[in-house]
């Protein structure tokens, strides 16, 4: 599993950044740290703490391209959302968390340190359709897959991306650590009609993949990325298109560089992410800063939390138990909505949903509810008090 995002900011349909060329990877013996820019730069002064560098152009040009008028008309209507200026009569985006099940235990994932139901619960296949055609009724345009789990452990997944497609959503996407991305399956995804496939491998060596990824098979996931790549230039296709994420901790921070240069022409484009500690009991594995002359004595800096958030007026996430959440972070479980049986319109224009909107548009941040400050102070290292962490550049 990776830690949304449809985060949607960590995984998601969202916010478009500049198009911007890939950055040129220093070699540090003939290069000055203080004169020149590394990859990790756009990390630290950027206060989403996701920085998006575009392989291939911006995603969201070519899925314009690729998918026609609607999706401008779409991204019109979530960028309306996402500033709080409309909120659309129906989610623009629902993320499916089909099966509580992952194959892997990664210790920068808030869902290393829980355990899943025993006997691993689904979200049926006739339940998921259901839900669907409400949206595809209703002005959805995109679906996610996974939520907190792995979604590749879903038999399911290419039925529900192909009916969903087929009913009209223009979207579908997901994050999959890749273990089970075999060449049959990626066959059936892009035969489906799957527009984005993100990849977490957050390693160049197989060393360091296996202190972030323990249990898995390095050599396999990238096998596994290459077969993807091969199957979707043997359908002669754009789509889908595919994203590797990086998440930045002091396990594999060393490896940026290399982790770049080895998929910058390979990948449509990339997402590094922040470590994010979600809890106590989670490690403290924030990566060093890296100031103008290298690296320092002290963590990342991040900036102060805002308190606006405006997942939920653009998104909603149904659990595998059918549970309805404001937004796709693990911070949200106790913001439960209701339940998806009630219909997802219902729950779209609830009383509730509307006052947990108004508090995150307009309220000081200690306002905020408990599940919404700890989302956001979640970036924040623990020896960093909050009033030394700098503003970060936009």
């Amino acid at each position: 599993m990776t830690p949304p995002g449809p985060t949607p900011d960590n995984f998601s349909p969202d916010g478009r950044r500049p198009s911007a060329p890939m950055p040129k990877t220093p070699n540090p013996e003939t290069t000055s740290p203080a004169a020149t820019p590394t990859p990790l730069d756009p990390i630290f002064s950027d206060s989403r703490r996701v920085s998006k560098f575009l392989a291939k152009g911006d995603p969201l040009d070519i899925l314009a391209r690729e998918i026609g008028p609607r999706f401008a008309d779409y991204r019109r209507r979530w960028d309306l959302a996402k500033s709080f200026q409309e909120i659309p009569p129906f989610p623009l985006h629902v993320d499916y968390e089909l099966k509580s099940l992952c194959n892997l235990r990664c210790p920068m994932c808030p869902m290393a340190t829980r355990q899943g139901p025993p006997d691993p619960q689904t979200l049926s296949l006739s339940q998921t359709k259901a839900l669907i055609d409400e949206g595809a009724e209703n002005g959805q345009a995109s679906m996610g897959f996974g939520g907190l789990w792995e979604p590749l452990t879903s038999k399911d997944l290419p039925e529900l991306i192909a009916h969903g497609r087929r009913k009209g959503l223009l979207e579908a996407m997901f994050n999959t650590n890749g273990l089970l991305l075999d060449a049959k399956t990626s066959q059936a995804l892009i035969e489906a009609g799957l527009t984005r496939l993100m990849v977490s491998l957050d390693a160049a060596t197989p060393e360091t993949y296996a202190q972030m990824r323990p249990g898995s098979d390095f050599r396999q996931v990238e096998e596994n990325i290459m077969a993807f790549l091969a199957a979707r230039r043997k359908a002669k296709s754009t789509l889908p298109l595919l994203r590797l994420s990086f998440c930045l901790t002091k396990l594999n921070q060393p490896e940026l560089p290399a982790f770049l240069e080895r998929w910058h022409n390979k990948a449509d484009f990339f997402s590094l992410q922040s470590y994010g500690r979600f809890d106590d009991s989670a490690p403290a594995l924030f990566p060093e800063a890296r100031g103008p002359a290298g690296p320092s004595d002290r963590t990342v800096p991040v900036a102060p939390p805002s308190g606006r958030c405006a997942q939920p007026f653009k998104r909603l996430m149904v659990r595998h138990d059918l549970t309805v959440l404001p937004c796709c972070d693990l911070s949200g479980l106790t913001l439960t909505l209701g339940r998806a049986d009630q219909g997802l319109s219902q729950i779209w224009q609830s009383l509730s949903l509307a006052a947990l909107r108004q508090k995150l548009k307009d309220s000081p941040f200690d306002d905020l509810p408990e599940a919404c400050q700890k989302c956001q102070r979640k970036f924040q290292p623990p020896n960093l008090p909050h009033s030394q962490i700098p503003p970060a550049i936009a």
